[in-house]
């Protein structure tokens, strides 16, 4: 697929920002600007050149996946590409502020007499606001991620049974999933049981799964880097009326924080709506995180769907939308779709079932 010339853009940025050059240390935004995952390396791009520096472990990765830049092997990346800086003769250097740390900072300015560098104007805000807007190659990610992720909830359908500890449904999830392509290899989601299902992120230990509770399972595959996001509850066994009631409620929620996305709301309007509704159904207090978050190369990204952020959403947008009811001490619920607003609404990726499925 055609790749857009990210740090070509970057650079028209800086032009209009008065910046003359950007320092890139962060890994998830070279990730962004170069299209590869190095664990390793600096970034520096000028008004009409850029280079990326990495080790001698990294530098035939490098050579292999970097795009759009010159690459070269350095011992020192960040020292290296500091020293490029100073050959210039360029005056001012934008730096990540949110990514950079004081330590890295005073080492930059003690390399770089003469250079104005520019935390409080950092270029991880222009990337932010960049990296808001999918492309196309990053919509294909997401997708691909995505069916991944529908595709192992239907095999954790028929996987997952009463006595099983929440880690073999964990390691089997991520299993499945990496067997189908997924690069999360971590597993870093959460499968919880019981009155664990109460706590948003799943609580500590290791639970048994037992007949008569909910098991959630907050989850998503991960293509190119970009990783996508779902949830789905299920109950194994049997589910009692008020369990019905409580999925029928988050169920209900989420069709309406759905139906509500498009360009020109805001995230917090769509997200009081749904919180309004759950109150309104009898379970005040009950929904205690935001609604939903965009998401990329970083599973939380910006904008949000939350009590906070009033900016207006725009087409092109990544959005989850996963409200949940927690009944302290007894159970919780989540469900949770992933997709992105299109000129006039939404196009939500994940294409797993709804209704309440009951495992025997």
């Amino acid at each position: 697929m055609k790749r857009t010339d990210r740090i070509g853009i970057l650079q028209k940025e800086l032009e209009t920002h008065g910046l003359s050059a950007a320092l890139i240390a962060g890994e998830v935004n070279r990730r962004y600007l170069t299209y590869a995952g190095i664990g390793e390396g600096a970034l520096l791009i000028t008004g009409d050149d850029a280079v990326f520096f990495t080790d001698a472990r990294f530098i035939d990765h490098a050579r292999e996946r970097v795009w759009g830049c010159e690459i070269r092997c350095a011992q020192q990346p960040l020292k290296e590409a500091a020293g490029l800086l100073l050959s210039t003769g360029l005056k001012s250097c934008g730096l990540e502020y949110e990514r950079v740390s004081a330590a890295c900072y005073l080492e930059l300015k003690e390399m770089l007499p003469g250079i104005r560098l520019c935390p409080s104007e950092g270029v991880d805000g222009i990337l932010a606001d960049m990296r808001r807007i999918k492309d196309d190659y990053e919509i294909s990610c997401l997708k691909k991620a995505q069916e991944i992720g529908d595709e192992a909830y239907l095999h954790m359908l028929e996987f997952i049974r009463a006595g099983m500890k929440e880690s073999e449904v964990k390691m089997e999830l991520g299993t499945y999933m990496v067997k189908l392509g997924s690069e999360n290899y971590g597993m870093n989601f959460i499968v919880s049981s019981g009155k664990k299902t109460a706590y948003p992120h799943g609580g500590s230990g290791d639970g048994e799964i037992t007949n008569g509770s909910f098991v959630m399972m907050d989850f998503g595959g991960m293509i190119e880097g970009y990783s996508a996001d779902m949830t789905r509850t299920v109950a194994v066994g049997y589910a009692d009326e008020e369990m019905r009631n409580v999925y029928d409620t988050v169920k209900e929620a989420k069709a309406l924080g759905l139906s509500l996305l498009k360009p020109g709301v805001t995230g917090r309007s769509v997200h009081m709506a749904v919180s309004d509704y759950i109150a309104g159904r009898g379970y005040p207090g009950c929904f205690t995180h935001g609604l939903g978050h965009s998401l990329g190369l970083e599973v939380h990204e910006n904008p949000r769907c939350n009590a906070w952020d009033t900016s207006v959403l725009k087409a092109g947008e990544m959005m989850t939308v996963e409200p949940g009811i927690y009944l302290e001490g007894k159970y919780g619920v989540r469900i949770e779709d992933m997709g992105i607003l299109t000129g006039d609404g939404f196009e939500n990726f994940t294409k797993s079932a709804n209704e309440l499925m009951i495992l025997k």
